[in-house]
């Protein structure tokens, strides 16, 4: 078993707990995203406990599920995150459920065993139900964006170079082009995001995240 987690006051808890239950865990080094995957291809643990939040090198735990799994290890993910379309991603990748580590750990324990056994530790509604909110939550943002890739690489350009508070005049002494070009440019964005202004369109464009 091996516990991928930078709390390392929790992943030691947890190491000294399953010892005395007769698992033999090992708390993995987190510092080198490429090092770690490595070592689990090399040698696949039965049971991956997963942090979603690894911060610093690793990064988001999530991209970490699949090449875990491919290797032949079944993942556990133990996360402080609220977010359900974070933990949504994970299973989506593999992983066989999501347990918040704040809640006690007596009850915390329990579970990761019953997963180190293989047994079923989410149920199967409850999976497609997180599912169903990621499937949910792409099609919106795939809606939300179809205007903006729907923009020109030269129009993308505008409205990044707007979005930095550059004037029609600035873009066109910097780009060397006409400022009458630039406006072109600047109307055929506002016509495809169907906005009346430049700051309209800035304002859409880091509503949606598309910046």
């Amino acid at each position: 078993m091996l516990i991928v987690d930078d709390q390392r006051l929790m992943a030691d808890s947890l190491c000294v707990a399953l010892r005395l239950e007769g698992f033999d865990p090992v708390v993995a080094a987190v510092t080198d995203r490429h090092d770690l995957v490595a070592r689990i291809v090399a040698d696949p643990p039965a049971l991956v406990l997963l942090d979603l939040d690894l911060g610093g090198a690793l990064g988001d735990g999530a991209d970490l599920v699949a090449p875990c799994v491919a290797a032949g290890a079944r993942v556990l993910v133990l996360t402080g995150t609220k977010d359900q379309l974070w933990i949504a991603s994970a299973l989506e990748q593999g992983a066989c459920a999501a347990i918040d580590k704040a809640i006690p750990f007596e009850e915390l324990l329990p579970v990761v065993m019953s997963a180190a056994r293989g047994e079923q530790v989410l149920a199967p509604r409850a999976r497609e139900r997180l599912l169903d909110q990621l499937r949910v939550h792409r099609a919106s943002r795939r809606r939300d964006l179809a205007p903006f890739e729907s923009l020109t690489p030269r129009e993308q350009q505008v409205l990044r170079a707007l979005s930095i508070g550059l004037t029609v005049p600035r873009i066109a002494e910097l780009w060397v082009v006409s400022e009458a070009t630039v406006r072109s440019q600047v109307h055929a964005v506002l016509s495809k995001l169907s906005v009346r202004s430049q700051l309209e369109a800035v304002a859409a464009a880091t509503r949606v995240g598309w910046l």
